[in-house]
């Protein structure tokens, strides 16, 4: 498992692993080794390792390249992802957080004066002008399965391969309860109300810094109207007959499980 504390972040070393990423791409060694020795490659200036926490005793930090090092070959992070055991799964996710926040934070967001140290001990960047903090940026999503009766409620988003099912996920606005993001959201993408609002768990999604918040929900009212333009089609489908649902190593596919099993218990 990943630690991370509060004490001082080191710099980069020869002891230490890194991931390396290209364009958002993941750069791996053979059979998709993502945890790359200092010694396997050749490092530069420009490459803006960022730490990441202590994983088994070693040091992690994140860097991005500008084009692939030699020997190196690449594979997206969302692949990857779905190969991963648990721990292996936030480790990417944060590390790849953690590099879109470097990258993203080159000049300050109030004054627009350029960014150049990050904090010793979090991962902020303060502005040397104006002071103000600049964290990474994490965006809550709502996801859920609903239920009625023995079926539960897919959909199709307008770009989702045909065939592909998924829950209702919609990111929460300004000043809005997780609760309340889910009843909006069912409501504006499928037409529907719904009650007995449960949280059932969370997984970061580094694309690029969502947060997912997972829930099971009741169908209470309302016919499936497919919002234009989000939805291209949505129905309800027997807990013994999905189509086909998102990776198990997604948090859509992990609640839609649990969802059947908690129907038929």
């Amino acid at each position: 498992m990943l630690e991370i504390g509060t004490q001082a972040h080191p710099l980069p070393h020869q002891d230490a692993l890194y991931i390396l990423l290209h364009r958002s791409q993941v750069l791996v060694e053979q059979d998709n080794q993502f945890l790359i020795p200092f010694t396997h490659f050749q490092p530069n200036a420009k490459m803006g390792a960022v730490y990441c926490g202590q994983w088994r005793q070693k040091d992690i930090f994140v860097c991005n390249f500008e084009s692939i090092p030699k020997g190196f070959d690449e594979i997206g992070l969302r692949e990857l992802l779905f190969q991963q055991d648990n721990d292996s799964y936030l480790l990417l996710s944060r590390a790849h957080q953690l590099a879109t926040w470097n990258k993203d934070h080159q000049f300050c967001g109030r004054c627009g004066t350029a960014m150049r140290e990050k904090h010793p001990t979090e991962h902020t960047k303060i502005c040397p002008k104006c002071t103000l903090r600049h964290y990474p940026r994490i965006s809550p999503c709502i996801i859920v399965s609903i239920r009625k009766g023995d079926h539960i409620l897919l959909a199709r988003g307008l770009h989702a391969p045909k065939g592909k099912f998924s829950n209702i996920a919609g990111f929460v606005e300004a000043g809005e309860t997780l609760e309340q993001a889910v009843a909006r959201e069912v409501r504006e993408e499928v037409g529907l109300e719904v009650s007995n609002i449960q949280y059932i768990d969370s997984q970061p999604w580094s694309f690029p810094h969502q947060l997912m918040v997972g829930f099971f929900a009741d169908y209470t009212s309302g016919d499936i109207a497919p919002a234009p333009g989000e939805i291209d089609e949505a129905d309800w489908y027997h807990i013994d007959d999905l189509p086909h649902i998102p990776n198990s190593a997604t948090i859509s596919g992990q609640l839609i499980l649990q969802h059947i099993k908690h129907i038929k218990s």
